[in-house]
């Protein structure tokens, strides 16, 4: 995908995931968001700014994972049937060059199959440096 890379989960070990709602099952849980820190407190303006690794859990099962900065939707993963448990979010880019300098906001936000849902924001800033006129 052009925008970014999507993989699920790879571990060194091989651990099958425990869905909720059976009788030998745990009791279904809100999703999780977990994510890395990110690597550059400040951006460029005209480059990207590349999200530091989300993982998504939902022991329910994951339905759709939406990325948006203020109304504008940037990508929404949708997911059919039961829904992967665990999903790894990459090396999703956004450009900068329409931004204005200064702090901005990411909100993530993850739906289970249940119809519950769980938002994360996370900020970053675009730094523009002022021209200096020589002559």
């Amino acid at each position: 995908m052009a925008a970014g890379t999507h993989t699920g989960t790879h571990t060194g070990k091989h651990v099958k995931p425990v869905r909720c709602g059976t009788l030998y099952s745990p009791p279904c849980g809100k999703p999780h968001i977990t994510n890395r820190a990110p690597s550059a407190k400040c951006v460029n303006s005209g480059t990207r700014y590349t999200l530091p690794l989300l993982r998504f859990t939902s022991n329910a099962g994951i339905r759709r994972i939406q990325i948006r900065m203020g109304r504008k939707i940037l990508r929404t993963i949708r997911f059919k049937g039961r829904g992967p448990v665990r999903w790894i979010v990459k090396g999703f880019k956004i450009p900068t060059l329409a931004l204005g300098s200064g702090g901005h906001a990411l909100t993530i936000r993850v739906t289970d199959v249940k119809g519950r849902s769980v938002s994360k924001t996370l900020h970053f800033a675009v730094c523009v440096s002022t021209p200096v006129f020589t002559g």
